[in-house]
């Protein structure tokens, strides 16, 4: 089971700050409440506004807020990815998203 999958589809469990590796360490988006070291979350503070689990389950999704935000050392091609494993986790579920999202991961990394 993973314990934290934050709201805009990023696996806290395999993150480096969630993890402790890099510091600050981070206890999850919904362990701060959408107030990471960063800054503030405008996704976490949308998805509680809109009563949902995760942007996938939003009526409005993918929106352009959405779409305009992404890890910029990746690009937008990062919110594209972002919003079709989001979708497919609202459809299936957090483990098979978990999954497809790892699986998508590695074979990016590997490429």
């Amino acid at each position: 089971m993973v314990s934290d999958y934050s709201p805009c589809g990023i696996i806290c469990d395999d993150c480096a700050w969630f993890k402790g590796v890099m510091e600050p360490r981070c206890p999850g988006c919904r362990g701060v409440e959408g107030k990471p070291f960063w800054g503030a979350c405008p996704t976490y503070t949308c998805v509680k506004d809109h009563g949902v689990d995760h942007c996938g389950g939003c009526g409005e999704f993918p929106c352009q807020a959405f779409m305009e935000r992404y890890d910029p050392r990746e690009g937008p091609i990062n919110a594209v990815i972002r919003a079709g494993l989001l979708a497919y986790r609202n459809r299936h579920g957090d483990e098979e998203a978990v999954e497809l999202t790892r699986k998508t991961v590695k074979s990016h990394d590997e490429g």
